[in-house]
């Protein structure tokens, strides 16, 4: 170790005075510190600790009457149960989310389909996981940041974990809804605009609320269609093989900020 803890960083630490940022530094150099560990133990009121500790386990333990179908399937599949809760509680893989976002993109597919082109459809696959993102991250009575705070190896790792989880569902349901489009030659435009949105949505969240940064990636997406089909005098201009390259630039240069940015991951999932 380089660097220890401070006494009285240690004994501010014990009665809960010290800011976020401060305890998530502390904890993450007490997982490694012996040392730390022995001099924070005087500060620690064993008998709250013991009665703490014990009601952790007895909840731990417990039998869940809530794990539903989904995180005994992760389980079977060999994840780690720990990480099969914190996957299978992410609102946006939950059956009530997946099936309103089937509809939605039901809804697409006839409207793409009543209208002879793919617009309606390209335009809101992309924002599927960028939504899939910001309600896995949102603040409710189940919120997941909280659980990614209080993980040992949360922050960025688990993060991604997460995030992939909901992208790779989100590209599933849109895969699948393309086989009913009218032609078949753009039924994967969307994917590197879904990709990309959807890094940047990650990124961006490091700077403000994840709904808040959703929101403006989704206003942005739909006006920037809209103004490159009428820049272009071609409606699906967004998504032809110049877009796709610029699609693809985006994603790489998303993919190197968020890896650059990683430590504002580590402080806490996004908010």
């Amino acid at each position: 170790m380089s660097w220890h803890v401070g006494t009285e960083t240690l004994e501010r630490y014990s009665r809960g005075a010290v800011g976020d940022t401060t305890v998530f530094s502390v904890e993450q150099h007490l997982l490694g510190c012996e040392r730390c560990r022995d001099a924070l133990a005087p500060s620690v009121d064993a008998a709250q600790l013991e009665r703490i500790w014990a009601g952790v386990a007895v909840t731990v333990h417990a039998p869940d009457p809530r794990r539903h179908l989904g995180e005994r399937v992760l389980i079977a599949l060999g994840l780690p149960e720990h990480r099969a809760r914190l996957l299978a509680r992410t609102p946006s893989l939950q059956p009530s989310w997946i099936l309103a976002v089937a509809a939605s993109l039901l809804f697409a597919t006839l409207a793409a389909r009543s209208t002879g082109g793919d617009l309606p459809f390209l335009l809101a696959a992309p924002l599927v996981p960028v939504l899939g993102v910001a309600v896995a991250y949102s603040r409710s009575s189940d919120d997941p940041s909280e659980m990614l705070s209080a993980t040992p190896t949360g922050g960025f790792r688990l993060m991604l974990i997460r995030a992939t989880a909901v992208i790779a569902v989100s590209v599933l349901i849109c895969g699948l809804a393309t086989l009913a489009l009218p032609r078949a030659g753009w039924s994967v435009a969307w994917l590197l605009p879904s990709l990309a949105l959807t890094v940047g949505t990650l990124v961006l969240s490091t700077a403000s609320t994840t709904g808040m940064v959703a929101g403006l990636v989704t206003a942005g997406w739909i006006g920037g269609v809209f103004v490159t089909g009428r820049l272009t005098s071609e409606p699906l201009a967004a998504f032809d093989g110049s877009a796709q390259l610029v699609w693809s630039g985006l994603l790489v240069l998303g993919v190197v900020v968020m890896l650059a940015r990683r430590d504002a991951f580590e402080m806490g999932a996004p908010r």
